[in-house]
């Protein structure tokens, strides 16, 4: 079998606060992207979710575990290897007006990746920001105007294009569709889709909206507390979700009423009990013990451990005593 492009490996961070507690932001996680295919990580907000896209891009430094990118472990990398890696692993962020300078031109932040790691000439990057630009279905002539002049979703083309720039392997993509218009998202869902199907790259794809990532995913992590605690195929996922946890976030996707004289099927809503508990003061046991609809005694005493329960070509795991 190809060994995947990306493989994460007992991903951890603590943040330790003022008063000297820790913080569990990601705890033990694993899992991997393959060439050419999107994971997709879904969870409630403060799960871990961006914390771990940061763990994948190294702009946080884990407090333990790997991450291997094209065969390197670049946790352990710095300097010239470290450059050279980033070359492939690139980001989009959630806020596009937060991640572009509104002092340069949009020629200029998209050129800057270039400049940075010195490819081709004044000239050559000219035209390769012209042609990035009309990629992104933007034309040559926004290069000369400034991020305040374009609309929200013009400004999150513009942060695609620059991170194309490096062509890269691996684009880590941060809810970037969350701060747009409902009919803008589907513009830029389907841009990152041709871009995926002509590039052969590999997202992956952070959001809270299931709906968006079973769009565009293969794969589907399910995040809760700093853990991820069902994974596998983006079909079995949401068609056969195992954990109450996932159970109840697919129940709690609103579906658009049917035509007249057609039956509606929708899954059966599984409450979730109390509120979602904080990082810093984790329950014993299972995480999710506290609201869980299913929760048995053992849950409040004993972690859950990976029970897979797919085939070695259709993984599908899930961290639950239910399956124990």
């Amino acid at each position: 079998m190809t060994a995947p492009l990306l493989d994460v490996i007992e991903l951890s961070k603590r943040f330790t606060l003022r008063d000297g507690r820790q913080l569990q932001a990601v705890d033990g996680v694993s899992l991997n992207v393959k060439k050419g295919q999107t994971l997709g990580v879904v969870g409630e907000s403060g799960c871990g979710k961006s914390t771990l896209g940061r763990l994948i891009l190294r702009l946080l430094e884990p407090s333990s575990g790997a991450v291997r990118f094209m065969g390197h472990d670049i946790t352990l990398l710095s300097g010239t290897q470290l450059r050279e890696v980033r070359k492939h692993l690139q980001v989009i962020f959630q806020d596009p007006q937060a991640a572009l300078d509104p002092r340069m031109t949009v020629g200029r932040l998209i050129e800057e990746p270039l400049v940075i790691h010195r490819m081709g000439s004044a000239q050559q990057r000219a035209t390769e920001v012209s042609r990035l630009l009309e990629t992104v279905g933007l034309p040559a002539e926004a290069a000369k105007r400034y991020p305040h002049e374009f609309s929200g979703g013009q400004r999150q083309r513009i942060c695609i294009a620059r991170a194309l720039a490096l062509q890269p392997q691996l684009i880590v993509a941060d809810e970037p569709v969350s701060a747009l218009d409902v009919s803008v998202q589907s513009q830029v869902l389907n841009l990152l889709g041709d871009l995926q199907r002509a590039r052969g790259l590999s997202y992956v794809f952070i959001s809270h909206n299931l709906a968006v990532v079973k769009y565009l995913s293969d794969t589907v992590a399910v995040m809760y507390l700093g853990r991820v605690v069902e994974m596998g195929a983006a079909a079995e996922v949401f068609g056969n979700p195992r954990h109450p946890y996932t159970q109840a976030l697919l129940a709690a996707i609103p579906e658009p009423a049917p035509p007249a004289g057609c039956v509606r099927r929708t899954a059966e809503a599984v409450p979730l009990l109390g509120e979602l508990p904080s990082p810093d003061n984790l329950p014993g046991g299972c995480r999710f013990h506290t609201r869980c609809p299913q929760a048995m005694e053992r849950c409040k005493t004993a972690a859950p451990q990976p029970v897979q329960l797919g085939t070695a070509a259709r993984v599908h795991w899930v961290e639950c005593h239910l399956w124990a």
